[in-house]
């Protein structure tokens, strides 16, 4: 997928230098000093790199998978014109992943109907994992646990927005509580608030069990 920035599209094709055997051997401050500087090969590898966890994070949090490539690609357009100010005092991940909240919230804000479409399986990436029942092997066993992970998806999604953002980045996505302060712009002890509230407020929808 090729993401436009600056009014030009980057093009799809990288250079031997670029090709993704020696994208290991770039780590992401490098490339990032480099991308701010003009180099549109080198955050064309960041773009490879987070281009999957963000269109993961971007469709648990809108529910709208018509419009994931559209909210990456403009997530991915903020983050090449704020390159320039990005000092490196936190990890450039967690600066990406901050930009891609504020994105997906701008989204929602805009967005003038009610969001239906219930999260995809397999994007739920885990976790949760105080609230699920054990895996079972049988087919009855395994179709109950399908549907009580369909229901805690759909739970998560009605939680307060900011608890349904720390839930989300916490047990999907796999960021410390450290991580998620920065992210969100938040002290540690709100986020592990947050995430105690949110896992009291799905146990008293869903139940025990879960």
């Amino acid at each position: 997928m090729a993401y436009s920035m600056t009014g030009t599209s980057t093009p799809s094709a990288t250079t031997e230098a670029e090709s993704p055997r020696h994208v290991s051997f770039h780590g992401d401050a490098e490339l990032a000093r480099r991308a701010a500087e003009g180099d549109a090969g080198a955050f064309r590898l960041l773009v490879a790199r987070y281009q999957r966890p963000m269109a993961a994070l971007v469709s648990r949090m809108t529910r709208r998978s018509d419009d994931v490539d559209d909210i990456v690609q403009e997530l991915f357009l903020r983050a090449w014109r704020g390159l320039p100010r990005f000092r490196g005092e936190s990890q450039f991940s967690t600066w990406l992943y901050r930009i891609a909240v504020n994105t997906a919230i701008k989204y929602k804000q805009r967005s003038k109907s009610e969001l239906q479409q219930a999260l995809p399986t397999d994007e739920t990436g885990g976790g949760l994992e105080a609230l699920q029942a054990s895996e079972e092997s049988d087919p009855e066993a395994l179709a109950q646990k399908a549907e009580r992970e369909q229901q805690l998806r759909n739970a998560v999604m009605h939680l307060p927005e900011k608890q349904r953002i720390v839930v989300q980045l916490h047990y999907f996505d796999g960021k410390s509580c450290e991580e998620i302060s920065l992210i969100v712009g938040c002290s540690v002890g709100t986020v592990w608030s947050r995430l105690h509230y949110a896992c009291k407020r799905l146990r008293s929808v869903l139940g025990e069990a879960f």
